[in-house]
């Protein structure tokens, strides 16, 4: 009897899901998510002229409003593999904020502490390396330039420098990098990506 009655129950619960009625419903998507996946998926919208080439993207809400900033990464085959980036927003419409070139080896990483709501940018050419951060205030892209790490050939040694006098700034700056050495991830421009990004769950905040 006991068995009739359990495989009644799990024929129902069955039933109840195929149904659909225990399913568990996502939530609508918010308009910049929509927005900033048609945009990716419109290549004209964002492509440069070659050797400008759009390599990848990611999110990163850079004034802490709670609605992320898209950055997109370009490959420059003419400046010996620099790499620029492009900083758009969302207000009614995808519009660009900002653009930042040169970024050479460039890594991008997020802090989890909502005073430090930009980014910090690590990347080197020739014989320097440097952070900076960006953020945007106002609608505006800002780029803080936090130290710099230069070999002096003629000391034969590294020269540390920094270029601010926000020590909390530089401290959160070390802090994110020791924890991520590798920094936060870029997604490559293609619709799974895009996906993953923008409806899967992609890194806003580290």
């Amino acid at each position: 009897m006991f068995k009739k009655v359990a495989a009644g129950l799990l024929a129902f619960v069955l039933a109840w899901i195929l149904a659909g009625c225990g399913r568990i419903e996502t939530p609508p998507a918010e308009p910049w998510q929509d927005a900033y996946a048609e945009f990716l998926r419109t290549p004209e919208k964002y492509a440069e002229e070659e050797p400008h080439r759009a390599e990848n993207f990611m999110l990163a809400d850079m004034d802490n409003d709670g609605q992320p900033e898209l950055i997109i990464a370009y490959y420059d085959g003419l400046q010996g593999g620099a790499i620029f980036a492009n900083i758009y927003s969302y207000d009614g419409n995808v519009s660009t904020v900002g653009r930042q070139i040169d970024m050479y080896y460039k890594t991008i990483y997020l802090s989890s502490d909502p005073s430090f709501p930009g980014v910090f940018v690590e990347g080197g050419r020739n014989s320097t390396f440097s952070c900076n951060y960006w953020t945007i205030k106002n609608n505006v892209f800002v780029e803080e330039p936090l130290w710099s790490d230069a070999y002096q050939f003629d000391i034969d040694e590294i020269v540390y420098e920094e270029f601010t006098g926000n020590k909390q700034l530089i401290a959160e700056a070390k802090k994110v990098i020791s924890l991520y050495p590798y920094g936060m991830e870029f997604f490559e421009m293609d619709e799974v990506n895009i996906q993953i990004a923008l409806y899967g769950g992609g890194a806003l905040r580290g």
